[in-house]
């Protein structure tokens, strides 16, 4: 999948098993990760170039994206707006 425009696909890294405390957090309790890797990015356009790239750890704004499955594993396709900040 190849996003177009100023659109990326983000790859969220996995949930904590564990809490700070030391608790465990059960698989089905975990909530999705907002701090991932930018797996593509589109080409951008003239008015607003793309300012991302792949392979950057970056930080989204929660519950924002379009869920993608691809090879069973979960993506999200959204615009570079979305991301909040890099590492």
């Amino acid at each position: 999948m190849i996003p177009i425009k100023n659109e990326i696909l983000f790859k969220p890294l996995p949930s904590e098993e564990y809490t700070l405390s030391g608790l465990y957090v059960p698989e089905t309790a975990r909530e999705i990760n907002n701090k991932g890797t930018i797996v593509k990015v589109g080409s951008g356009t003239k008015e607003k170039p793309m300012r991302l790239k792949e392979g950057m750890v970056a930080y989204r704004v929660l519950n924002w994206g379009q869920e993608v499955m691809i090879n069973n594993e979960l993506y999200f396709l959204m615009d570079e707006g979305a991301i909040l900040a890099v590492d």
